[in-house]
């Protein structure tokens, strides 16, 4: 399964023109980290606490540590915010795009 994912993330960067391997699942990581704790929830930022269950962390001390002058960030807390509602159509329709393609290709 491990190989799985590392063989698409190489396409990816194949495709994006970069080398095997520059894409990580650590780096993924990394961004919903930063940006969770950026993100307000209800007008309120998001706690590092929660942040640390989020990714499977039993304390606080690493996103303190490595995010924690993140939360600082005012201007972006009041901004971002993850809102997929007005991306559903476009997922739905990639993802028929997709479906139909690998049916056509299985038939031909």
């Amino acid at each position: 399964m491990v190989t799985d994912v590392r063989k698409v993330l190489d396409a990816v960067a194949k495709r994006a023109g970069w080398t095997q391997g520059e894409i990580t699942t650590k780096m993924f990581r990394h961004t919903y980290i930063s940006a969770r704790i950026q993100t307000t929830h209800s007008g309120a930022p998001v706690a590092a606490f929660t942040v640390a269950r989020e990714v499977g962390h039993s304390s606080t001390a690493m996103i303190e540590k490595v995010y924690g002058h993140l939360g600082q960030v005012q201007h972006r807390s009041k901004v971002v915010e993850y809102r997929i509602s007005q991306h559903k159509q476009a997922i739905r329709d990639r993802k028929l795009r997709h479906t139909l393609r690998h049916t056509l290709d299985r038939v031909a």
